[in-house]
């Protein structure tokens, strides 16, 4: 049986930052769900432990974690005794609703989780920056595009010089297993020009180069005979 006025809404709403927060359990992040579900118009709900322990099946201490990971998180705050009949309230957001926002918009600064704000104008800002989704990572060991078709462009390539920026024209082209196939078959065939086998490769231009300059679409004369031992990197997949 569900509390007095804690009727759940049907959709619960969980926040980019709480998503995809790394130290917060799983556990937590749906209880944040549940929490959200159950706050009303000025951001907070009643919900008691004991609460979330018949609705989860949970021992009061795992609750109890999991609401103080949530609180060191900022993503909730729990006031205790003043929701009438000794009830606490639980704030919920990244940014919850105060319950005298008249007030707090004005010069009185308002205590929210995660740290003060100056006024409601900063909240808002806040409340913006805060459900950003997270940027991906940067550099060479950053998101690839198809990453086993760009590891398997790497090896073939014969000049392995800044692969940061490989990486970026890679993703640019949004190269893929079956682009890589037609890039071997042009590597393959360049590799054996007299123009790339002259002055120990000095020609070859750097792979971000060739990616931006789609080279694989060059015609190239293959010489007449390859440098004796030289050794090409071949792919399995790709044969």
């Amino acid at each position: 049986m569900r509390p007095e006025n804690e009727t759940p809404n049907y959709w619960a709403m969980i926040p980019a930052p709480v998503r995809y927060d790394p130290d917060l359990p799983a556990s937590a992040k749906l209880l944040y769900a549940e929490i959200s579900s159950l706050t009303n118009t000025t951001g907070y709900c009643f919900a008691s432990n004991a609460y979330f322990q018949r609705l989860y099946g949970l021992s009061e201490r795992t609750i109890q974690n999991l609401l103080k990971a949530l609180q060191a998180g900022g993503y909730i705050r729990i006031t205790d005794g003043d929701g009438g009949a000794q009830r606490r309230k639980i704030f919920a957001g990244i940014f919850p609703t105060v319950e005298n926002p008249a007030e707090n918009c004005g010069v009185t600064p308002q205590k929210i989780a995660g740290g003060p704000a100056k006024n409601c104008g900063d909240n808002n800002k806040l409340n913006n920056k805060a459900n950003r989704p997270p940027k991906a990572p940067r550099g060479a060991e950053g998101e690839i595009w198809d990453r086993e078709a760009f590891e398997a462009f790497w090896a073939l390539y014969p000049k392995k010089k800044d692969k940061a920026k490989a990486i970026k024209e890679w993703n640019r082209l949004k190269a893929d297993r079956k682009l890589m196939r037609v890039m071997s078959a042009a590597l393959k065939t360049q590799m054996a020009s007299e123009e790339w086998q002259r002055d120990n490769g000095r020609a070859i231009p750097y792979p971000c180069r060739w990616l931006s300059h789609r080279r694989w679409e060059d015609e190239v004369e293959r010489a007449p005979k390859a440098a004796e031992g030289r050794k090409e990197a071949e792919v399995e997949w790709l044969l």
